[in-house]
């Protein structure tokens, strides 16, 4: 009797909504979709010329551009029978980002460039730690042997969490203008919602090869 009632608490546990993929992908979708629609009629607004306005489109917002190509095709079929995929995708295109913050550290060295730096090589290295676990690519690269896998799921999370943090405390400093505010609030809820689904991702894979390798024995 009493495991027919523990069985009917697992089944009816409220899972939180930052602890619901679903939930933090869609979010990620909205608060991109915001941030590219806002900076786009910013934009605008000012009066710059349409050429310069894809030219912003592809120069400071193809990061969030590149969010949309992942997120958007994991709600459907297609996408998540093609996750592998996309998430060697996502971590080239951020292994890019990445050397682009380098250049931009040479060219104007500046405690904003440096945190974006430092957000940027975490982000990488959390998600070819974590999209990336147990795959081929993680087999034949022997990744299990990487010192980095020392460094728990959630202190990856909250590193980001706190360097975005410390980043929008500068942005929101510096920023002249209400949009710039609005953006910047954006900007720093997508990350963190970023963050926070690799980390679940990471949490989803790791129960998985705990739950194979108890059944093996």
């Amino acid at each position: 009797m009493e495991k027919e009632e523990n069985k009917e608490v697992k089944k009816t546990k409220v899972i939180e909504w930052y602890d619901n993929p679903n939930i933090i992908t869609t979010l990620a979708i909205i608060a991109l979709g915001f941030i590219i629609i806002l900076s786009q009629s910013f934009a605008v607004k000012n009066d710059i010329g349409s050429t310069a306005i894809l030219r912003n489109l592809l120069n400071h917002n193809s990061m969030y551009i590149v969010g949309l190509l992942y997120f958007i095709p994991l709600k459907t079929k297609t996408g998540k029978k093609y996750f592998n995929f996309f998430n060697l995708f996502l971590i080239l295109i951020y292994a890019i980002f990445t050397m682009t913050s380098i250049l931009t550290i040479i060219q104007s060295f500046g405690l904003i460039s440096l945190i974006n730096l430092g957000i940027n090589i975490i982000f990488l290295v959390y998600m070819i730690h974590s999209l990336l676990y147990q795959t081929r690519i993680w087999k034949e690269f022997k990744l299990e042997k990487s010192p980095l896998n020392d460094i728990s799921n959630i202190n990856y999370f909250y590193t980001i969490v706190i360097l975005e943090i410390i980043l929008l405390t500068i942005n929101l400093i510096q920023a002249a203008t209400l949009e710039g505010t609005i953006v910047s609030l954006l900007v720093t809820s997508y990350m963190i919602l970023f963050a926070r689904y690799i980390y679940l991702y990471k949490e989803h894979t790791s129960k998985k090869t705990l739950k194979s390798s108890e059944e093996v024995k």
